[in-house]
């Protein structure tokens, strides 16, 4: 996977980005709010096998964040996670993955995982770790278990060699401290599908230590 490689400040950026943001998501740019019925709710490695996961799972966990991602992934070498917020991470390959998984323990300083999202939005507009053209495409408040908050945003982008990527970010704000964790998974769209993205996602939850 291709990214620049320069965390670049972003200040008052965040405000900013969830203006620009307001058009993304549904009904004209609303942020809708979960329902029981979403895919967060499903049980985690439930998921049948899909494109990109070997149908085996692993249960992964920073600080109070879990999800289940293939058991075929591997470690992140720390040199490659490339922000100071993301503190652990697993790809797809050792060499010239094409999915990584990367995960926070806490991003900004807000109770509310939306105002950390917009942290997020200014770094990718700023055009930190990802490539050119980064657009978040859905964005909403969502049920995440074990939050006391969530919201999921969707993103895409272009890889500095030209290769179209997608993205999903997953926001959880803990009942016990009030600080937002923070998930992302992103790679390259033929690889990192849809099914895959929801296989993740199905078995993204808080689980206090």
């Amino acid at each position: 996977m291709t990214a620049m490689r320069t965390k670049k400040a972003v200040g008052g950026l965040g405000v900013a980005a969830l203006l620009l943001l307001g058009g993304c998501g549904q009904d004209g740019g609303q942020v809708a709010s979960g329902d029981e019925t979403d895919a967060s709710q499903a049980q985690p490695g439930s998921g049948d096998d899909v494109q990109g996961a070997d149908g085996d799972m692993q249960d992964v966990q920073l600080g109070d964040v879990a999800v289940s991602i293939p058991s075929s992934w591997v470690e992140t070498p720390d040199d490659d996670l490339q922000d100071g917020d993301w503190t652990m991470g697993y790809d797809d390959a050792r060499e010239e993955p094409a999915v990584r998984l990367r995960m926070a323990p806490a991003i900004n300083d807000s109770p509310h995982p939306d105002v950390a999202e917009g942290e997020l939005v200014a770094r990718a507009m700023a055009g930190g770790y990802y490539g050119s053209d980064w657009e978040g495409v859905h964005r909403e408040k969502t049920d995440i278990p074990g939050a006391f908050r969530g919201f999921v945003t969707d993103f895409t982008y272009v890889s500095s060699d030209g290769k179209d990527m997608n993205g999903r970010w997953w926001l959880m704000t803990s009942p016990d401290t009030y600080e937002v964790a923070a998930l992302e998974v992103s790679g390259e769209s033929d690889v990192l599908t849809e099914d895959l993205i929801e296989e993740i996602s199905s078995s993204v939850r808080l689980e206090p230590q």
